[in-house]
């Protein structure tokens, strides 16, 4: 489904973009403002992207404090010009002095014109504590959790910046009147993959249960199928600014092959599988041990007698049902290495039975056993021939990761970008910040 929706915006986009060609228009200019946008940034209908704020000067910063949250006030002033950039903030305040605070609606970031609100990632936030709280069973100390949202909210607005920066180029090189289309085209994805999961993670069953949800935090069910949007959008818009990748050739292959020889190594393996009593299962007592094993043995041990040649598994039902060994529950079946085993006479028994015969019963400090050996495969090195598809997936990805951040790059180069963590990230700052975050390999 999301491969299918991601050729529909790739397709529909450069359908969408060829009007815009036509005009002959720059990608570098700003787009048209819509006509619902003359009644200026407090008409309700200002813009179909939250976030603009100004249509004379929508690189206005907004009126918060200088040195909140131990960040200056924004500039946003071209790089070159950092050293005689205002600190003081710039316009009149967005909102009343006297206007009561909404859950939320702080501004932490602006990246071109648009503004990240808290709300747009506190819900995400939460979720994130929620789940590690969760998985740890532990709750975080209330006098630690204000610290702790916060280490959260500023990687996840760290994290933001980049798509929306691409999402900022995309606008600027559609039609504006085009993007209602774009929504629309993205809903039934939103629909079909992530509201399922929103509504396991809230544990509700419908849109209304889940909006209320989502307005604990200060957002709504609007406000993160926006988000959505702009994340499908900003991916897809940068695969399109991507340059092909090259065709990965059989001697690249072959010369990276040459190069991880060690990685396609692989030690010998042994396929058996097992019946086991527990002396602490009998109290200690190992004649009780001794007689639960061999009656067990009796069991498979007709199997064995009556298909001497049989080479697949036969402890299966008996080990489910009797066997106290810890692959019990999988059929008794276990693979190791040679020799990696505490008990040397299992590991004897391992490398020198012959293939689905059973062994006498074996003592270890653990128990009684009897085993059987499946298969054995001796250490060697995975053939070239049987490597080169995933050797060509890696170099592609390779290929794709140097790209993929040479765009960045150059999207970043110009970008005009302010936090409440940060101040002003113009030019290589920003890129050093963007560059130094955690890679998920």
């Amino acid at each position: 489904m999301l491969r299918r929706t991601l050729i529909l915006i790739g397709g529909w986009l450069a359908a969408a973009l060829l009007p815009l060609a036509a005009r002959g228009q720059s990608s570098f200019e700003p787009p048209p403002v819509p006509s619902s946008m003359a009644a200026g940034p407090s008409s309700p209908s200002a813009s179909a992207v939250r976030g603009v704020q100004d249509n004379v000067d929508p690189m206005k910063s907004p009126a918060m404090p200088a040195g909140a949250a131990g960040a200056p006030a924004a500039t946003f002033v071209a790089p070159s010009q950092a050293s005689v950039a205002a600190t003081e903030p710039l316009g009149p305040p967005i909102v009343p002095t006297d206007a009561q605070p909404i859950t939320g609606s702080e501004i932490v970031a602006r990246v071109e014109d648009q503004v990240i609100l808290a709300s747009d990632v506190l819900w995400q936030v939460h979720r994130l504590i929620d789940s590690a709280e969760k998985s740890k069973n532990m709750k975080v100390p209330p006098e630690q959790r204000a610290q702790v949202e916060r280490l959260y909210l500023e990687k996840m607005v760290t994290n933001l910046i980049d798509t929306k920066l691409l999402f900022a180029d995309f606008r600027r090189t559609l039609p504006p009147e085009n993007l209602a289309h774009v929504e629309k085209t993205l809903a039934e994805p939103f629909e079909a993959n992530e509201l399922p999961k929103l509504y396991e993670v809230y544990g509700v069953k419908d849109r209304v249960q889940l909006d209320a949800a989502l307005a604990v935090h200060g957002s709504s069910l609007k406000d993160v199928q926006r988000q959505y949007v702009e994340k499908q959008v900003a991916g897809e818009w940068l695969r399109q600014r991507m340059p092909k990748l090259k065709v990965v050739t059989q001697e690249e292959m072959v010369a990276y092959y040459q190069d991880h020889l060690k990685e396609y190594e692989y030690p010998g393996s042994i396929k058996w599988e097992e019946l086991m009593v527990r002396f602490d299962r009998c109290g200690g007592d190992r004649d009780q041990a001794w007689q639960q094993l061999a009656g067990m043995g009796n069991e498979v041990w007709a199997i064995v007698k009556i298909t001497p040649g049989l080479r697949g598994p036969v402890f299966a039902n008996v080990a489910k049902a009797k066997s106290q060994g810890f692959t019990a529950a999988e059929g008794g079946l276990q693979e190791t290495s040679p020799g990696s085993l505490m008990c040397e006479e299992l590991n004897s028994a391992l490398e020198t039975l012959e293939l689905g015969r059973m062994s006498n019963p074996i003592e270890s400090a653990q128990g009684f056993h009897i085993v059987r050996v499946l298969d054995r495969k001796p250490p060697g090195r995975t053939p070239f021939t049987e490597a080169q598809a995933k050797i060509r997936e890696l170099l592609e990805a390779e290929q794709k990761e140097v790209l993929v951040a040479e765009e960045l790059v150059k999207l970043r180069k110009n970008a005009r970008v302010w936090t409440i963590f940060h101040g002003d990230l113009n030019g290589p700052r920003l890129t050093e910040l963007l560059d130094n975050k955690p890679v998920r390999r």
